[in-house]
């Protein structure tokens, strides 16, 4: 499926998860890292599968327990058939009770609006989402967040020590060769609300999130885990990337019965 408007394109595969493999920008610029890797299967470990695009992951990023119930890893909706809706795609839930609904929409500017929603299938029950686009980050490639945050939590490391934020956390010059790290804006900072990817050649492509999306994340992989450098942008619903861990903390939101939850983010050059 291709699509787009004047302004951004993009390609999407509705039978792996519904995942992004391309996003151009007008200029023709393609932001998201595109795969080399063949013969990727459902149920295969997520790091040994495309490791590109950009993905959806529901109703957990980490493998963990939750009610009995075991959810695999990055969830269970990045690697099956969505099923189109006519206005966008769907996925049903295998490991947890709840649906999932993203359309993609011109926002009329140039730019894209992904809108989201999940509801329960079954009583009230913990769900988490985030969003997992790993963008190809060249030479020179960084992040800035707006608000700038003062204190991030570096998850990738034994303990979650609380760091102060630095230029060392928005790009991959201090990153060796093979070396990876993931930080979450402090869950008690003042939420925020874009976050603008820079290019050394100008290029330059803004996201901007809903209320919805208080935490975020930033996944720094200078080959460790994908093929080529990656800055991963991670809109989050919830602060942790396991449910488990999400619902001890009291972070993760709540699907009740009716009450469908919405979300979206915004992207667009600039």
């Amino acid at each position: 499926m291709v699509t787009g408007d004047p302004g951004m394109t993009f390609e999407i595969d509705a039978a792996r998860g519904a995942k992004i493999i391309s996003l151009r920008d007008p200029a023709g610029r393609e932001w998201l890292t595109r795969s080399r890797r063949t013969g990727a299967v459902p149920g295969m470990p997520f790091g040994l599968a495309e490791m590109a695009g950009w993905d959806e992951c529901a109703p957990t990023i980490n493998q963990c327990v939750v009610d009995g119930r075991r959810l695999p890893d990055h969830g269970d909706a990045w690697d099956v058939p969505w099923t189109a809706t006519g206005t966008g795609l769907r996925h049903a839930g295998a490991s947890w009770p709840y649906v999932l609904r993203r359309r993609i929409v011109s926002t009329g500017d140039g730019g894209l609006r992904l809108e989201y929603s999940a509801e329960t299938t079954g009583g009230a029950v913990p769900f988490l989402w985030t969003a997992h686009p790993q963008f190809a980050a060249p030479p020179g490639s960084r992040v800035e967040l707006s608000p700038t945050p003062e204190r991030a939590v570096e998850v990738s490391a034994k303990g979650w020590p609380v760091i102060g934020w630095s230029e060392q956390l928005t790009s991959l010059d201090a990153l060796p060769d093979g070396g990876s790290r993931k930080v979450y804006v402090h869950p008690d900072e003042p939420a925020v609300t874009r976050v603008v990817l820079i290019r050394s050649d100008g290029g330059r492509l803004g996201l901007t999130l809903s209320p919805e999306c208080r935490y975020l994340a930033i996944w720094l992989d200078n080959r460790a885990w994908a093929d080529e450098p990656v800055i991963a942008v991670e809109p989050s619903l919830g602060y942790a990337d396991s449910l488990e861990v999400a619902v001890a903390l009291g972070t993760a939101p709540t699907l009740r019965p009716g009450e469908p939850l919405e979300w979206w983010l915004a992207v667009a050059p600039g």
